[in-house]
């Protein structure tokens, strides 16, 4: 027998050697024979345990922190300051016995907006249709529900609203909730409902709100004045 035919039939029996003797004796013993003789492990194996380190070392998410939340009013003073437009924070107007759930009141040349904010993170994932009931968060592999914004939302309107209309405050009123925890995502955006990064972009962009006649001054100092902001300012001093 000639030597290619010798190599090529050595080549042979150390491929099935491989493929089905070798993971044959290890299934029946347990002994990872490829490890001891090669060096190496198993691909499948390997990946599996790789799989479970990254597992382990996925960073836990959280909800929000006041941090996030004074950075992100921060954010909106300083926008409100450089475009005309000004805020009032907190937006706690107060109205026969009962106080709105506000973060602030954008006041702007073409109207008011109430900004109610959320700091759940994860996967935030709306009702369906979104104000039929719970919304749910998916974070660190587990499912919670919270309370539907939508519906929050109508009742600070109606709050708000009533409260301007007995102080004879004129302005176009919209409430809205963000989400400011930078780790919150979206899997769709019901109307009014935004990020943070996507709340900032509609207030520098939206044409309705720099083209008004409100006036920005009074009115803020109206709504101040229902938020209690100017007593609580002077208990401190």
């Amino acid at each position: 027998m000639s030597d290619p035919i010798k190599y090529a039939i050595l080549g042979v029996l150390l491929a099935v050697l491989v493929v089905v003797v070798i993971p044959f004796f290890e299934e029946r013993t347990g002994i990872n024979i490829t490890k001891h003789f090669f060096g190496i492990r198993r691909k499948k194996s390997a990946d599996k345990k790789a799989g479970q380190a990254a597992t382990r070392q996925r960073p836990q998410m959280h909800n929000g922190t006041k941090g996030e939340l004074t950075a992100f009013v921060a954010q909106l003073l300083r926008f409100s300051a450089k475009n005309k437009m000004r805020l009032v924070a907190p937006g706690t107007v107060a109205y026969k016995g009962s106080t709105a759930r506000l973060t602030s009141l954008l006041v702007a040349p073409g109207g008011i907006i109430g900004v109610y904010c959320l700091g759940f993170g994860g996967t935030i994932t709306p009702s369906s249709p979104p104000d039929s009931g719970s919304w749910r968060q998916h974070m660190n592999d587990q499912d919670s529900s919270f309370e539907n914004p939508l519906a929050v939302c109508k009742e600070q309107y109606r709050l708000v609203a009533s409260a301007m209309e007995e102080a004879g405050i004129q302005g176009n009123l919209k409430i809205v909730t963000v989400f400011t925890n930078p780790k919150a995502t979206l899997q769709s955006y019901p109307s009014s409902v935004y990020t943070q990064r996507r709340f900032m972009e509609y207030i520098k962009t939206e044409p309705s709100l720099k083209n008004g006649t409100l006036d920005v001054e009074q009115t803020a100092l109206a709504l101040a004045k229902l938020a209690n902001i100017k007593k609580k300012s002077e208990k401190k001093h």
